[in-house]
């Protein structure tokens, strides 16, 4: 966003207008939204204020909550969830540090810990952002370098975002965030505490072994991997989180080696944040379960279990995967894939179900795995725990 076009936003005059445009104007047409704000204000305005509008209404659609007053495209890409910027305001307000966010960009993990009444400033390198920033957080954003931090680290609780997007591209290399990983890590290392927020995908090799580990999911998405540091952190543990229920398993909870490639009567699948964070063994003791394959993250057990970290499934039928033969069993059985899970195995769903043509009958799960080096698809259906929601 261009310098100017952030200041009017975050003037007086930016502020009233935007307060004056009704609120379910995010919700209509752009198009018609546009001509209605040109009649209103200049053209530069108009634009700045239809801008705002049509970004509150992405804002709505991916959290359901509005959590920033003003933000830009490529900030909200960046944009911790509400919810788990919430949860990491709680642990740090809980130490008694102030907290110093280093790469505060719109501010959303700024505004989440300043909820909690900690002491907190954000550091934000690009001047359009920082002032987009002092209005989401109440003016305690200053512009600077997070590698020439304003503060003495070591009397603080620093939070880390490092940039994932170079010349407006999204970027996977780790040397190319901004800062750099290596730089993260060491500004990491010199705090009393810190939480360094890091993508889903990241190498597992670039999380040293003096870190916390988590892997934070929200709904089905997992949304981050964050590595935390310094006082009240476990060097080495790993956690799974699951949103909004806070569900956790981490790797101190009892483990099971039981590995057998027998499937039982129902089959349990982990959650992306236990498989991320390498807990499939810990949620399998605690399902009374055993491991398909020590490849492959599929559970299963004699006997039904509920647990919040995984869905769970009752065996109909198992069978070695061909095509022809799975289409002529749902047939013949009345069944209709109404969802097809994978692991270790070549076919995606959506190509597996064109191969399979209509099917019509009664909801079932395809569950398409190899064990033991042999494709296999388990036909089941899915267990729902009282309240009627699965995992």
């Amino acid at each position: 966003m261009r310098l100017e076009r952030a200041k009017y936003l975050a003037s007086t005059a930016g502020q009233e207008a935007l307060a004056s445009l009704p609120g379910e104007w995010t919700a209509e047409d752009p198009v018609r939204v546009a001509a209605r704000l040109r009649r209103r204000f200049p053209p530069e305005e108009a634009a700045a204020l239809g801008e705002q509008l049509a970004l509150r209404a992405r804002m709505r659609q991916r959290f359901g909550e509005m959590p920033l007053q003003l933000a830009t495209a490529e900030g909200l890409e960046m944009l911790t969830h509400p919810l788990v910027a919430r949860r990491r305001a709680a642990r740090l307000a809980a130490l008694g540090l102030p907290v110093v966010d280093l790469t505060c960009g719109l501010g959303g993990d700024l505004c989440a810990v300043v909820e909690t009444g900690t002491p907190a400033a954000g550091v934000e390198m690009d001047a359009a952002t920082a002032l987009l920033a002092r209005v989401n957080t109440g003016g305690r954003v200053v512009i600077g370098d997070a590698l020439r931090p304003p503060c003495d680290l070591a009397r603080a609780a620093v939070v880390l975002d490092p940039g994932r997007r170079a010349g407006g591209a999204r970027t996977f290399d780790p040397a190319g965030f901004s800062p750099p990983w290596d730089a993260c890590l060491e500004l990491l290392g010199g705090a009393a505490v810190g939480a360094l927020k890091g993508p889903p995908g990241l190498d597992r090799a670039m999380v040293p072994g003096w870190c916390e580990y988590e892997a934070v999911q929200v709904g089905r998405d997992l949304r981050e991997l964050t590595l935390w540091a310094g006082r009240g952190a476990a060097p080495g543990l790993r956690r799974a989180v699951l949103l909004p229920g806070g569900h956790e398993i981490d790797s101190e909870a009892p483990e099971s080696d039981d590995v057998r490639p027998q499937v039982g009567r129902y089959v349990f699948d982990p959650e992306s944040c236990v498989t991320r964070a390498r807990l499939v063994r810990q949620l399998a003791a605690a399902l009374d379960a055993w491991q398909l394959d020590e490849r492959v993250a599929y559970l299963s057990a004699d006997r039904a279990a509920a647990h919040p970290l995984c869905a769970a499934f009752e065996v109909l039928e198992v069978m070695p995967f061909g095509v022809k033969r799975l289409r002529e069993l749902l047939r013949s059985r009345g069944w209709k894939p109404a969802e097809i899970r994978r692991r270790a195995f070549p076919l995606e769903p959506d190509e597996l179900r064109r191969a399979l043509g209509r099917v019509e009958g009664a909801e079932v799960t395809l569950i398409c795995t190899t064990v033991g080096g042999e494709r296999l698809v388990v036909v089941g259906r899915r267990l729902r725990p009282e309240g009627g929601k699965g995992g």
